[in-house]
C-alpha cells in the first residue's frame, strides 16, 4: 500500500486538488510521513464551479492556497462510519470542518412489515448504513467517494472546495 498522497494520486491522478499540493511548500512531506491523516479532496467538478478568477487567484498567492488545501486535511483516521459520531473536525489549518448527515434531517416514519426479525434487521442495517454514508457533508459538501485507504490515512471525495472562514477567493 502507499502513503495517503500517492494513493489520492493514484486514485485521481489530474485532480486540481493534488496538483495544488504541489505547489505549497512541505505539505506533500507531512501528508507522506506517519500520520494517520483524513483528507477531503475535491473533485475538479468542484473546482470548476469556482469562476475562472477565483481559480487562478488561489493558485497564484501561495498563502491562501496553503489554507485552503490544509483546511481539508484532519489529523486522525476517520472512516465514513467515524464521521457520522462527529459534529466538528479540527483541520490542519486550525479552524473546523462542521460534519453532518443529510439523512437526520428527514423525518422519520413508522411503518408495518410482516417481514420476520432476523431479515428486516438485515434489510433495514443495510439499507440505513448505506443511506447514511452517501449523506454525509462536510461544511456543506457531500461526501461521493469513502474510506479510500492508505498506509497513514483514508481519504474521501467530496463535491465542494472548502473555504476557511475569513479567506476571500
Amino acid at each position: 500500500m502507499a502513503n495517503i498522497f500517492e494513493t489520492a494520486r493514484a486514485k485521481h491522478a489530474y485532480n486540481k486538488y493534488l496538483k495544488g499540493l504541489e505547489y505549497v511548500e512541505g505539505l506533500i512531506e507531512t501528508l507522506s510521513g506517519s500520520g494517520p491523516f483524513t483528507i477531503f479532496i475535491p473533485t475538479d467538478a468542484a473546482f470548476d464551479r469556482l469562476s475562472d478568477d477565483q481559480q487562478a487567484d488561489l493558485f497564484a498567492d501561495p498563502g491562501k492556497l496553503a489554507k485552503v488545501l490544509k483546511y481539508h486535511i484532519v489529523p486522525g483516521y476517520f472512516t465514513a462510519d467515524d464521521l457520522l459520531d462527529r459534529l466538528f473536525l479540527k483541520s490542519l489549518e486550525g479552524q473546523r470542518l462542521r460534519v453532518w448527515s443529510d439523512i437526520s434531517e428527514v423525518p422519520l416514519g413508522e411503518e408495518e412489515s410482516d417481514i420476520d426479525g432476523d431479515a428486516l434487521s438485515y434489510i433495514s442495517r443495510d439499507t440505513v448504513t448505506t443511506s447514511i454514508r452517501e449523506s454525509i457533508k462536510i461544511n456543506g459538501g457531500h461526501v461521493i467517494e469513502a474510506n479510500v485507504i492508505a498506509d497513514n490515512g483514508i481519504l474521501h471525495v467530496i463535491d465542494k472546495v472548502l473555504v476557511p472562514q475569513f479567506t476571500m477567493l
